[in-house]
């Protein structure tokens, strides 16, 4: 591949991931809540409410202190637990009700917004999914199956997408 292709869809990505981030944090400033504290309260709900640490760190791509940053936060708020698994000697994060329902208004909010998680309107349904299907792709050989179907396929547990 071209150089100049590589460059291009790096910086593409890049945008992209910002312009995304500028929305989702516009959606977190009414709740005081980060994108990636966002993102934890997500994959707690798509993961049976129920994680260590580090896998929080796996799924969300972030390095343990990032991780033990943001769960402090979000516990210090009373949105997350964190408990001893008597099972094992690890650590187990779990949403509080107080979570479940932070993630409902933040999900129902992004809903709501036309341009999120940015404007869409002027492509077709066959445009984003041949957009998906190539990311999937690319995911897919950087990060495995097991990714895709453990963040990107998962859907929050009894919430309407309609």
């Amino acid at each position: 591949m071209k150089f100049m292709l590589k460059q291009e869809m790096l910086l593409m990505v890049r945008a992209l991931y910002f312009c995304m981030e500028d929305t989702w944090d516009k959606i977190g400033k009414k709740y005081d809540i980060s994108p990636a504290q966002q993102h934890i309260l997500f994959l707690l709900s798509t993961n049976g409410n129920k994680l260590t640490p580090s896998k929080i760190g796996e799924l969300g791509c972030w390095h343990p202190s990032t991780v033990s940053r943001l769960i402090n936060r979000l516990q210090k708020n009373g949105y997350i637990k964190v408990n001893a698994d008597k099972s094992s000697r690890f650590k187990m994060v779990s949403m509080t009700d107080e979570g479940k329902q932070l993630l409902e208004q933040l999900l129902d909010a992004a809903k709501a917004m036309e341009e999120f998680p940015f404007d869409m309107q002027h492509l077709s349904e066959q445009e984003i999914l041949t957009f998906l299907e190539c990311g999937q792709k690319i995911l897919e050989v950087q990060k495995g199956k097991d990714f895709r179907q453990n963040v990107i396929s998962k859907r929050v547990d009894n919430y309407d997408y309609a």
